[in-house]
């Protein structure tokens, strides 16, 4: 695992996170970025040390859907300690915690109909991966009891 900034890596979960509620693959988020097509699989890659450039941060904010200030720090950040190096820790949609705040956002979002399907959520999420799909199901089982 790589190490970066946490500045950088609060970026880059941000993104991920409006990236994933807007329905975006990191292939489609590249090419919406004006970047080479593996640009964003490469910053999401615990094992690759790229980050978003800070130039590129008013483009991620609107290509996912937010406002710049949702995709960068608070202003409550802790500045002195923003350039230590931390763990390239990615969020996941194979972690359980993550995937409730996401259908949190799509519910909050335009998108909110595509968690009436689980096939469409699927879709939507992009994803293909075994571990993320069982995930993605368990939560959003217990979001439609929830929600019902």
């Amino acid at each position: 695992m790589e190490k970066i900034n946490r500045f950088s890596l609060y970026v880059l979960n941000a993104a991920k996170y409006y990236r994933l509620v807007a329905g975006k693959s990191a292939y489609q988020f590249s090419l919406d970025l004006k970047k080479s097509r593996n640009y964003v699989s490469q910053i999401e890659n615990v094992n690759e040390e790229n980050q978003y450039n800070s130039a590129d941060y008013p483009s991620i904010a609107e290509e996912a859907e937010c406002e710049l200030k949702n995709i960068i720090p608070p202003d409550d950040w802790e500045v002195s300690n923003s350039h230590e190096k931390v763990d390239k820790e990615v969020v996941s949609l194979s972690d359980q915690v993550f995937v409730k705040k996401v259908l949190e956002g799509i519910r909050a979002s335009r998108y909110a109909d595509k968690l009436l399907d689980l096939n469409e959520l699927y879709q939507h999420l992009s994803t293909k991966d075994a571990k993320e799909r069982e995930v993605i199901k368990s939560v959003w089982e217990e979001y439609v009891r929830r929600h019902a």
